[in-house]
């Protein structure tokens, strides 16, 4: 009745020859862009810095039990593990359709003897989902990439396809491709723990959803640094980390929360540093006043009274946010800034979350003024960081989708004490900008927060504007590639001002189609969303947001038949004939005829993309042709040229 724990990589399950069920308590497949990207770019992080072959990357714990089925003894249901299990099944098929020969593809299928190969997951009940998986394999599905959008079974599974196949294709150079599959194939690694047979399952199923939060690296590190401290200035700098870690609050309620603090005189500007004229936590006479309230049990219990004390702002929907990036990422910030302002040139300049305890090496540290500078500078950076940087949030008290959005602390003041909620700030080049630098830096790192929050450390009395002129420059020098050693040279003044060279612009004349980096195009949104009449109904609505799937307005296998018939250049793979949508509003176009695009898209209530609104507005859009797509290419090319210049 025990617990089999094992370590398994995917080449392991291939060659035990692990066949797995999703049974039916388990949800349908909800990994989004975000996820994903955040896992492929762990990988290849992992990837590029791996000392040598034995290097594992460890994806957690997973929880199976072997199936009912006494003719597949390797056929295990999946308790919990189904969200990893399958992307990596998706992350395979992308490389497959590639056509990059990589060992990972192995994992796709199960062979057993005299019998032919078959998918490597079944599913209890949602059938159509493996079915759709088996046609993806063989090409025999019915239902296409463009087809699922009102299948909720379905429509990640497509969407996920599209995201990896982009990462792969962008972000991993050709002669990579088959190394970081194979990669992926021996050296992801798994806790492997199957149940015995007679295991309740809900219960467990149940006890893995509300299982206690494990030790995280940051909890090591901050008693690391600690240890460097004398003793008198532990309790102090320790509420100063916990001040700052909790990312799902703003900074404000934090601190709040963690020290004592007096509200009937402090300010939103009070939070800029640490003051212990405000956040002091040795006044004794706090300390016995707060300890004269405190009650036992059985104390409550015969006074037979009970107090509720509700905090209004706790309640309130506004003061919710989700952060960009998570605590230990903002640690690995603050330590690149701390290495710039102590002149330190020799530190490791990657951003992983999982690499946290060996980045922050703690000789860096070399006193114990150092060691609380830093504590300090984190108090600052997280401050400045909830300040100036976007969020995610609700927009309205009924709205049902969070928007990445930048806010102003609210004041208000109750029984002689003032407290602190958050408002949504209008629309800004500011928020838009950064929307952009969210969805093209990496999920995972957000390398361009290093250089941005550094510029708002160090410069005083900053205004909207000249903020939004610092962050036009961050954006245009941290162009698509390896972005960790540009983002540090970006701390310095000098090489913001740099010009941009406007042959970096040459890769927008070549037809590369779907091969296009989607940075192009979420840049081009911005300018042209600067720009834009902002009287125009549907551009109040407009959004930048998480897109992922090419369109051709030229489709390229037309619905009549039709095609562009210059042959010396393909015009259907140009940057002047293609959009950036989701794949759920790509596959509302489909193969159509670009008049009846232009139906759909009028007809929507906000603008799906503004670079596809300037080609479905034009006069001539009826004969959309390769006159329109060159005169439009153009007009998009001069336009970054101006913002450039």
């Amino acid at each position: 009745m025990k617990f089999e724990t094992y370590k398994k990589t995917i080449k392991d399950i291939v060659q035990d020859n692990y066949e797995f069920i999703i049974p039916v308590y388990q949800r349908a497949y909800v990994w989004d862009d975000e996820e994903i990207k955040k896992l492929l770019g762990d990988l290849f992080n992992t990837f590029k810095i791996r000392n040598s072959e034995n290097v594992n990357y460890f994806i957690g714990n997973t929880y199976v039990i072997r199936s009912s089925n006494e003719l597949r003894e390797n056929q295990f249901e999946l308790i919990d593990g189904q969200q990893r299990f399958t992307t990596f099944w998706l992350i395979a098929y992308a490389f497959k359709i590639l056509n990059i020969e990589t060992e990972i593809t192995d994992y796709l299928e199960i062979s057993y003897p005299n019998r032919p190969k078959d998918i490597r997951f079944d599913f209890d009940i949602r059938i159509e989902v493996a079915h759709y998986l088996k046609g993806l394999l063989d090409n025999s599905s019915y239902l296409k990439y463009s087809d699922v959008s009102g299948k909720e079974f379905l429509k990640y599974i497509s969407k996920a396809v599209e995201t990896i196949k982009h990462f792969i294709t962008s972000e991993i150079k050709d002669n990579q491709r088959t190394d970081f599959g194979n990669y992926i194939y021996r050296n992801v690694q798994f806790v492997f723990n199957v149940a015995p047979k007679n295991t309740d399952l809900n219960s467990l199923f149940t006890a893995l959803g509300t299982s206690g939060i494990q030790l995280q690296q940051s909890d090591i590190l901050k008693a690391r640094l600690l240890e460097k401290l004398n003793k008198g200035s532990r309790i102090k700098y320790s509420k100063i980390w916990e001040a700052c870690e909790d990312m799902s609050n703003y900074f404000e309620k934090n601190v709040a929360d963690v020290f004592n603090i007096e509200r009937s005189t402090i300010k939103p500007i009070d939070f800029k540093f640490f003051d212990e004229a405000y956040f002091g936590i040795n006044d004794e006479s706090k300390l016995s006043e707060k300890n004269a309230h405190a009650k036992t049990i059985s104390e409550i219990v015969n006074e037979q009274e009970i107090v509720v004390k509700i905090d209004s702002t706790s309640l309130d929907k506004s003061s919710k946010c989700r952060s960009i990036i998570s605590f230990n990422i903002l640690l690995l910030h603050t330590y690149r800034i701390f290495n710039l302002q102590k002149d330190r040139d020799k530190f490791e300049h990657n951003i992983d979350s999982k690499n946290l305890l060996s980045t922050i090496k703690l000789d860096t540290f070399r006193t114990s003024e150092e060691t609380g500078y830093f504590f300090e500078l984190l108090w600052k950076v997280r401050y400045t960081f909830d300040k100036h940087v976007v969020k995610w949030r609700f927009e309205e008290d009924n709205d049902n989708d969070e928007k990445l959005l930048l806010t102003d602390i609210s004041t208000s003041r109750s029984n002689e004490k003032n407290y602190f909620s958050r408002t949504n700030l209008p629309y800004s080049p500011l928020q838009m900008l950064q929307s952009v630098l969210y969805f093209t830096g990496g999920f995972t790192q957000q390398y361009w927060l290093t250089p941005f929050l550094y510029f708002l450390l160090e410069t005083e009395n900053h205004n909207e504007k000249l903020i939004l002129e610092e962050l036009e420059k961050i954006d245009n020098l941290m162009l698509p590639g390896d972005k960790k050693e540009i983002s540090l040279e970006l701390m310095t003044r000098e090489k913001r001002n740099e010009k941009i060279e406007l042959k970096v612009l040459n890769i927008l004349l070549e037809p590369n189609g779907t091969g296009f980096n989607h940075y192009w195009f979420y840049k081009l949104e911005y300018l042209l969303w600067k720009k834009w009449d902002k009287n125009d109904f549907k551009v109040k609505h407009f959004r930048i947001t998480s897109k992922n799937s090419i369109e051709h307005v030229f489709p390229q296998i037309h619905e009549f038949g039709s095609q562009l018939t210059d042959s010396e250049f393909d015009w259907l793979n140009s940057f002047g004939n293609l959009g950036l949508l989701s794949v759920g509003e790509n596959s509302s176009y489909n193969n159509q005829d670009v008049k009846k695009k232009k139906v759909d898209f009028d007809h929507k209530l906000t603008y799906d993309s503004l670079k596809l609104a300037l080609i479905y507005s034009s006069n001539d859009i009826d004969y959309w042709g390769i006159e329109n797509i060159k005169k439009h290419q153009e007009e998009m090319i001069e336009t970054l040229k101006n913002h450039y210049k």
